[in-house]
């Protein structure tokens, strides 16, 4: 074998290497960008199970429930954590809808997020609370948000006992 075919064989084995380099790099830059997407994930959920820990506290109960819809019945306390309250939902839904908007968030994710605002917005209070703290959003979000309040047109869900207890007998029927 001449030095020329020594040649030829290096700069062969050479490309190779160089080649399963590239596959080699192309396979971590997806497995992080996979790891970047699970950790997005995590923390959108742990955001959406911390607000609604927080709404199982009793006072926050309260506030979230007289905010909602018995304006009649919130003290200036109740007031001020329903404010704060639906001022977290709104900076998770910012955040969500700019990570769509970044291709960080899939479609499924970002219809979920899309589903728990038009639920929201069937409450007038929570409705109020947007008209309150919209002056501090902006952007493509104040739009979306704006869109989704102004085409709230169901009633608010109804948070009753006496709803849960038909609600629950409805349900302890179908399996009895």
């Amino acid at each position: 074998m001449s030095l020329s075919d020594l040649a030829s064989v290096g700069s062969f084995v050479s490309g190779f290497a160089v080649l399963t380099s590239l596959i080699y790099l192309a396979l971590q830059v997806r497995q992080t960008e996979r790891n970047q997407q699970i950790s997005i994930r995590h923390s959108r959920v742990s955001r959406t199970v911390e607000l609604h820990v927080a709404l199982a506290d009793h006072a926050a109960a309260d506030a979230w429930l007289h905010g909602s819809g018995s304006p009649q019945e919130i003290t200036q306390t109740e007031l001020s954590q329903y404010i704060s309250l639906c001022r977290a939902l709104f900076f998770h839904f910012e955040d969500s809808f700019y990570q769509r908007e970044e291709r960080l968030l899939n479609d499924a994710a970002f219809e979920t997020v899309v589903a728990g605002v038009r639920l929201l917005a069937r409450s007038p209070g929570f409705r109020a609370a947007w008209r309150i703290a919209r002056p501090n959003f902006g952007g493509r979000f104040l739009d979306f948000m704006d869109g989704v309040v102004a085409s709230a047109v169901e009633p608010p869900m109804d948070l009753s006992v006496e709803a849960w207890k038909v609600a629950f007998a409805s349900e302890a029927s179908r399996t009895s």
